[in-house]
């Protein structure tokens, strides 16, 4: 399945249900599942944003029982065996989808040699809130505000309508620069998959990172391109603002002209040797030429200042310089990546972490006290915890969230580790959180536990939560739990126990929220 295009379906689905994903971390849990790039992959990760969601089998001659508005797994056409997931509408007795930047419009008749059976839904929670909505400008945001800000200085500083339309170009040359750039990285996006889906026998990551030409396997069509368009864009600011204009037009003129001949063999590299087609290459190579038309009928000075000339090549040089330093770490934070997701593919696997759950500590427990969730479920968490414990926050965070979307399905044990030595403001704090359970229930329970690890602050809670009154079969069912894990030798906090077996030291705990799902439905366990 092409992972831009299952997204792109997701995404569409999702925002027709008023559901917000945030794209990044929606795309990075599909991709670290353990069953990428299956369904599973996606339903899942739809689940850890809290969105309920189902994944089934449905016949086509069962289609019409569906809503007006799902995701469905399909052939690419008839002729392909490649299937995707497309985001379906169904408007009177026609489905409409998108497959990359064509809309499509298909009968049922015409839909059905295309159904793969398969189809997603999902619907936005009740108490649903908007999360990851990021306030922070986007990085294309404060690329076109740069952009911007260099025609302008451009404009102010020379008041020329013609340099600023050139640094216009340079810049449409370097966007289509950074694309190929992030198609050679395998950074798929939008507007790249849809540059490159335009003509037929296009390939633009088989041309970019091809290594049947010697000279290109050290240096990528994108290098040369970000280097070329860079320098062109520096070289116009710096020199409009020393009143140089003029004198740009020229070596830039010059520096158009040296590059047809590189042109003409990328052309010639993809019809003959490559056979294929880069649009994003060929787009680039019109920004070229187009600026070449521009500049051959305007009138320039036609010298060569040498203090002029330095400085534009200076400029080349130090752009290429900086390319030649950054690349290596573009190409190390990309494998570092990769290198990253496939080991949370691996620690995220289910069975492995099962084989290893396996292998832990076992311990039974007998005395408990407080127990949130459903008390009668096999599946129980146990923490040995405290709320002085500065490393607890974080786990009883991961709780919280666990008990929040499986609090039918689960029970989680809360064992304090109380004490008579304690001054008198803890011993009340941990009584009084024993007396919010008994008297108010897991909400109250966990809301104040929560508030505690928030501010750490004693008058604040007492003013907030009270003090405790009925002490004493409070304290009596603590301290049976205390006696129970110090006999067990469990005197550290936190200490995570599935059922009876140890959570294992080699996992993090916020993995455990990955696990949960097939632990609920794991019967071995």
């Amino acid at each position: 399945m092409m992972l831009t295009q299952n997204l792109e379906a997701v995404f569409s689905y999702a925002k027709s249900k008023n559901i917000y994903l945030d794209p990044q971390e929606f795309r990075f849990q599909v991709e670290t599942h353990p069953d990428y790039p299956s369904l599973l992959a996606f339903s899942d990760a739809l689940s850890f944003f809290n969105i309920p969601n189902m994944a089934f089998d449905l016949p086509f001659d069962e289609i019409d029982h569906l809503s007006d508005s799902f995701v469905a797994l399909l052939k690419s056409d008839n002729k392909s065996q490649q299937s995707n997931l497309y985001h379906i509408t169904k408007h009177h007795n026609d489905y409409v989808y998108k497959d990359g930047n064509k809309s499509l419009k298909l009968e049922k008749d015409q839909l059905k040699p295309l159904w793969q059976n398969v189809v997603l839904l999902a619907e936005r929670p009740e108490e649903y809130v908007e999360k990851g909505k990021s306030k922070v400008f986007s990085t294309g945001l404060i690329s076109l505000l740069i952009i911007i800000f260099i025609l302008g200085a451009v404009w102010f500083f020379t008041q020329s309508f013609i340099l600023t339309i050139a640094g216009l170009l340079i810049s449409i040359g370097l966007f289509l620069s950074i694309e190929a750039l992030k198609v050679e990285l395998g950074l798929e996006s939008k507007i790249s998959e849809g540059f490159c889906n335009i003509i037929v026998n296009a390939d633009c990551g088989q041309v970019i990172n091809s290594t049947k030409s010697k000279w290109l396997q050290k240096i990528k069509i994108s290098d040369i391109s970000i280097w070329f368009f860079t320098s062109q864009l520096l070289g116009l600011l710096i020199f409009s603002v020393s009143d140089f204009s003029s004198k740009f037009l020229d070596y830039l003129f010059i520096l158009l002209i040296i590059s047809i001949p590189m042109t003409f063999y990328s052309i010639y590299f993809q019809y003959k040797i490559e056979k294929k087609w880069c649009p994003i290459c060929l787009s680039i190579i019109g920004t070229v030429y187009i600026e070449l038309v521009c500049l051959f009928f305007l009138k320039r000075d036609g010298d060569i200042d040498i203090k002029t000339f330095f400085l534009f090549s200076v400029i080349f040089f130090i752009v290429a310089g900086l390319i030649y330093l950054l690349k290596p770490v573009l190409l190390e934070r990309k494998y570092l990546n990769d290198r990253y997701i496939k080991q949370l593919r691996f620690v995220r696997n289910y069975e492995i972490f099962k084989n290893t759950l396996l292998k832990s500590e076992i311990e039974n427990f007998e005395e408990e006290f407080i127990i949130l969730g459903n008390r009668e479920s096999k599946n129980k968490i146990s923490i040995i915890t405290s709320p002085m414990c500065g490393y607890c926050k974080d786990a009883h965070h991961i709780l919280e969230k666990i008990i929040s979307q499986h609090s039918n399905d689960i029970a989680i044990s809360i064992r304090f580790n109380f004490s008579e030595n304690f001054d008198e403001k803890t011993k009340n704090l941990f009584l009084r959180l024993g007396e919010i359970y008994e008297q108010k229930g897991d909400n109250i329970f966990i809301y104040a536990l929560k508030e505690w690890f928030e501010n750490k602050n004693f008058e604040n809670w007492f003013f907030k939560f009270g003090k405790p009154e009925n002490t004493n079969p409070v304290k009596e069912k603590l301290e049976k739990v205390t006696k129970e894990n110090y006999n067990k030798g469990l005197h550290f906090t936190p200490n995570l126990f599935l059922n009876q077996y140890n959570y294992p030291s080699l996992y993090d705990r916020e993995n455990l929220e990955f696990f949960i799902a097939d632990w609920i439905e794991d019967n071995d366990l």
